[in-house]
């Protein structure tokens, strides 16, 4: 079993543990009064409170492995990660993709060293909302080959988090900023990433402290408080 894996795995057994001890039985609310506290003089892993966020016990917070580091300025360029299809075998190899205007728009204001921009085609594919791009591609791949192709932008400053601490949900984008003895899940902003650091463009300021990672269970714990249950996306 990979180390990942065994991660979600204990993280999991966790939460089962958390949702259990705050639950009750057959889904029932975390009390009678249904308001995510324990029963006055009970010692509860998990408590939430509207407009604080979550807290968790010392206990639960380590069984979790919940960290937190801050939000700071750094490099960061953005990666890009498409699927080329050859056309022509070269050399050099000629290659297409499809990609939204502004990344078209990036490249060629700032051309990926990893691959040469031909041509920009905004005319093709108009009605799909998607540029076609034409790549020259190092190597000799086969008419037909379909490539994944990574490049990258230019390196710029941006205030930015470990992308493991960014949550996407059906309902928005979250980061769990450390909020006193609380853990508040706030909306933000995404811009470029890296594949290790996302940049926040709206939401957060320098010197916030954020959790880095487990923020899936910290939201279905959240969830499991207030509504009773939910997925991520």
């Amino acid at each position: 079993m990979s180390q990942t894996r065994l991660s979600l795995s204990v993280g999991s057994i966790v939460l089962a543990a958390i949702l259990a001890a705050c639950g009750g039985k057959n889904g029932s609310s975390p009390d009678e009064h249904g308001d995510g506290h324990a029963p006055k003089g009970a010692s509860a892993p998990a408590s939430f409170k509207e407009g604080q966020g979550l807290q968790l016990a010392a206990e639960t917070a380590e069984a979790l492995g919940v960290k937190t580091a801050e939000v700071e300025e750094r490099k960061l360029a953005q990666v890009f990660q498409v699927t080329a299809s050859v056309f022509d075998a070269g050399p050099p190899a000629r290659a297409m993709t499809l990609v939204p205007p502004g990344i078209a728009d990036e490249w060629e204001r700032h051309p990926p060293s990893e691959a040469k921009i031909i041509a920009v085609r905004r005319d093709v594919s108009s009605a799909l909302t998607q540029v076609e791009v034409v790549l020259a591609l190092p190597g000799s791949p086969a008419i037909g080959t379909t490539l994944d192709v990574t490049l990258r932008g230019r390196e710029r400053t941006a205030l930015a988090v470990p992308r493991a601490a960014v949550l996407r949900t059906a309902t928005g984008t979250f980061v769990y900023v450390a909020n006193g003895a609380y853990l508040l899940r706030t909306a933000v902003k995404t811009g470029a990433s890296d594949g290790a650091f996302t940049e926040i463009s709206d939401g957060l300021y320098s010197g916030d402290a954020v959790v880095t990672g487990e923020v899936e269970q910290l939201w279905l714990t959240e969830l499991r408080l207030t509504k009773g249950g939910g997925h991520s996306h």
